[in-house]
């Protein structure tokens, strides 16, 4: 054999080995979000906080897709409900995507790790990076992985609890009046729930008494809502909350969630749901955009950029979705009972 039909072979093998080479460290290089080193390299979305002043739940009637035949069912037969139904006694979490907007989140990073907490339920979601989803047991925030697409982030989640709220789509809802809320709305113009100011909503619902959360309301030319439930009803105005088709969903229901900077202050949310029980195509949601909140630079109304702890303990107002209606504690008895455990 000759040197040069070895030095050819020895050199074929070098070059296949460095195209190996660099082929691993392409694929090492496009899977951000594992090392520490990549911290400074991810899109920021970890100084300060979010939020959205979105709708917490979809009001276009022009998003709705085709049903399944079963679903189908279920809607012509469904009753508007005057609320979400999670928004009752025993703190339950309404899980994904409501969750994620109804008041402030924090994106934490660690390799292989990007945590959300939402401040409005004082839970913290888990997404792992650039891993394979595999199967968890069932979980009120599913179980999340996500991976860099350029500057998107974006999460795909499944294995969820059947207690999740979830939204079927968008129906004709009750009449506006005293029929919307996270309480006992009085009529437009009237007195607020405490904490929240006079009710004048043309575009939502400000924030106001309520069960779990607090996010400011939709007031034009004016300060947000106080301390309320999960805020206010987006486009659509009041009826928006009870035009809400809420229903079980199916065991493989699985979301896809796509993430964005659009400039250094406003964070882009596509979500995509997808539940062939249901649907006979995905449910694209209305895109929402979140507004950063950072501490000294562009603090909201109560919402300083910085997370704080929140924990559900007691609602002077409940909500019964199968009665569909809410009861109203006693206030003094609600004033003695904190009382005794000292707040």
């Amino acid at each position: 054999m000759s040197i040069r039909i070895v030095c050819l072979g020895v050199i074929t093998l070098v070059l296949s080995g460095m195209a190996c080479s660099a082929e691993v460290a392409g694929a090492q290089n496009a899977a951000l979000g594992t090392t520490w080193a990549d911290a400074g390299k991810m899109p920021d979305l970890f100084s300060g906080m979010w939020m959205t002043f979105s709708g917490m739940v979809e009001g276009d009637e022009k998003l709705n897709v085709p049903y399944t035949p079963k679903a189908q069912k279920y809607v012509a037969d469904y009753k508007p409900k005057r609320d979400i139904p999670y928004a009752q006694e025993g703190c339950a979490s309404p899980g994904l995507p409501i969750s994620m907007r109804t008041g402030p989140i924090k994106f934490t990073y660690a390799p292989g790790l990007i945590s959300i907490y939402m401040q409005a339920t004082g839970h913290t979601r888990f997404i792992k990076m650039n891993q394979k989803q595999g199967k968890t047991s069932p979980k009120y925030y599913g179980n999340s992985v996500g991976h860099w697409e350029g500057d998107t982030l974006v999460v795909e989640t499944q294995d969820f609890l059947p207690e999740v709220t979830f939204q079927y789509g968008i129906g004709k809802g009750l009449p506006a009046a005293d029929t919307i809320g996270t309480g006992n709305l009085p009529p437009l113009g009237g007195a607020a729930g405490p904490g929240g100011p006079p009710r004048s909503y043309p575009d939502g619902i400000p924030g106001g008494q309520g069960g779990p959360g607090a996010l400011p309301g939709s007031l034009p030319g004016g300060p947000p809502g106080g301390p309320g439930g999960p805020g206010g009803a987006g486009p659509g105005g009041i009826a928006s909350l009870s035009k809400a088709i809420w229903g079980p969903h199916g065991e493989g229901m699985h979301m896809v969630e796509r993430m964005r900077l659009i400039n250094p202050q406003t964070m882009e949310s596509n979500l995509t749901i997808y539940d062939d029980t249901v649907w006979t195509k995905p449910f694209l949601t209305a895109a929402r955009q979140y507004r950063r909140i950072q501490k000294g630079i562009s603090e909201i109304g109560p919402f300083s950029g910085e997370p704080e702890e929140w924990l559900c303990t007691v609602s002077i107002t409940s909500f019964d979705p199968d009665t569909n209606s809410y009861v109203d504690k006693d206030p003094e008895d609600m004033v003695k009972y904190l009382d005794k455990l000292g707040r």
